[in-house]
């Protein structure tokens, strides 16, 4: 088995990588705030997750894994410390027989200063950042693989200028051996903000093997995860240069989650280093009985913007 996921691995590296070479230039893009990942649980993996793809998280990274909500499913997160940019994401999803839909939001905003000349005090202050707001919808079309897509309404304000544009995410999972080894790939951010400006796009495919709790229809219970490792590659359509990254995670009698991850990318801002994060998760009582908990920690450091800390909670109900 290990040799089995050793040479997946590396046959999905390799092709993902030599395309990375057709680009010979990078490019400038709009909309930058959209390479910033949603949600906290991924992001203490090294942000590697669209092969495991298994909890409302995937809505920011790769819509088919959304297939795995169970009836439904919210998030919210909060980026803290993160070079003045105030930066939130919130996913919700619901199960409507096979079909999965669901609802996102990712922004970052920031306030710049105005001087007319040089002051202790700026002039004024405005408001810059973008958002996107997003609807998704999977289905699986077999037992094992499942398809989503994700279309996109995005609004950018870079001091006087705002420009809007619209954007969709296609993404596929397939999984096997029991549903532990998982295979995903998505193409992200296919569109055009006003005046035909480029957003970055990208592909990335990712492997993920992990070991769960089976689920159960009898007791309308999902399944839990236990452990998993995960790899990814993201490739920019514009520019040369692909970011790697790969995690763990591990659940201690299920209730507590350590999460290690690193990245690695070249070009003008690369983006590497180790993260690391931690997980909570509880069960309701008594009117809350049926409803269960999570709450998602993880520090990612930059050594040009500082530490971020996210902080995160889902609701699966």
């Amino acid at each position: 088995m290990g040799r089995i996921v050793l040479t997946v691995t590396l046959c999905l590296l390799s092709t993902i990588s030599w395309g990375a070479n057709i680009h010979d230039e990078a490019g400038t893009t709009g909309a930058a705030f959209l390479k910033i990942d949603g949600g906290s649980r991924p992001a203490g993996m090294g942000g590697a997750f669209v092969g495991l793809a298994n909890d409302i998280n995937t809505i920011f990274s790769n819509p088919a894994g959304l297939t795995v909500v169970h009836a439904h499913e919210l998030t919210a997160m909060q980026n803290f410390e993160f070079a003045d940019i105030s930066n939130q994401s919130i996913g919700y999803a619901q199960r409507e027989g096979d079909l999965v839909w669901g609802a996102s939001f990712l922004g970052a905003f920031t306030e710049i200063e105005r001087r007319i000349r040089p002051s202790e005090n700026p002039d004024s202050t405005v408001n810059v950042g973008g958002f996107a707001a997003g609807l998704s919808l999977a289905y699986p079309i077999s037992p094992s693989i499942s398809v989503g897509t994700t279309v996109k309404a995005i609004s950018q304000q870079l001091d006087l200028q705002n420009s809007f544009g619209g954007a969709i995410d296609l993404g596929a999972v397939w999984r096997t051996l029991d549903d532990r080894l998982g295979f995903g790939i998505a193409a992200q951010n296919l569109g055009v903000l006003d005046e035909g400006e480029a957003l970055p796009r990208n592909v990335r495919g990712g492997i993920a093997y992990r070991i769960h709790t089976p689920s159960s229809q009898e007791n309308d219970t999902p399944s839990k995860n236990l452990f998993a490792v995960v790899a990814d590659v993201d490739v920019p359509m514009i520019g040369a240069y692909p970011t790697f990254r790969i995690g763990a995670e591990n659940w201690f009698h299920e209730l507590i989650a350590a999460r290690i991850g690193y990245r690695v990318s070249k070009g003008e801002n690369p983006k590497n280093g180790v993260t690391v994060g931690i997980g909570i998760r509880r069960k309701g009582e008594d009117t809350l009985k049926g409803v269960q908990f999570q709450f998602d920690y993880a520090l990612v450091p930059d050594a040009n913007v500082g530490n971020a800390h996210r902080l995160a909670f889902i609701t699966r109900f």
